[in-house]
């Protein structure tokens, strides 16, 4: 039996400017891993991880989507909102242009791109 049985999938997609750290928090969560200098993404990454809710009985496919912050790929970037369950909108708190850009613009691109329902933390 694969660890993929029977799991209920949930698309996670991480979205916010370039260099705020949404691969860091993507390797920290999957393989419990951080390492000081990070490649910037080019396009989008993806990873799975699977959780089991014990309480549930019930396993949790998370299929988390990487995208790319720089600007050159923002148009790349509403593909990967489509059937997204949770946008999570990640910003460098030691950048203030950063958190802007979330209000500016991302919050926007979710609201034209995603379901209407989509979660965002």
């Amino acid at each position: 039996m694969s660890d993929d049985e029977g799991a209920l999938p949930c698309k996670v997609v991480l979205i916010g400017e370039s260099g705020v750290g949404k691969t860091s928090i993507i390797t920290r969560y999957t393989l419990n891993q951080f390492k000081s200098q990070q490649q910037a993404t080019s396009g989008a990454n993806f990873v799975t991880k699977n959780i089991i809710m014990e309480d549930e009985n019930q396993s949790i496919k998370f299929e988390i989507w990487d995208t790319a912050g720089q600007e050159k790929f923002r148009a790349l970037a509403k593909v990967f909102y489509k059937n997204a369950a949770v946008c999570i909108l990640v910003f460098d708190i030691t950048r203030k242009s950063s958190f802007d850009a979330l209000k500016n613009f991302w919050s926007k691109e979710i609201k034209e791109n995603a379901k209407k329902d989509v979660s965002k933390k």
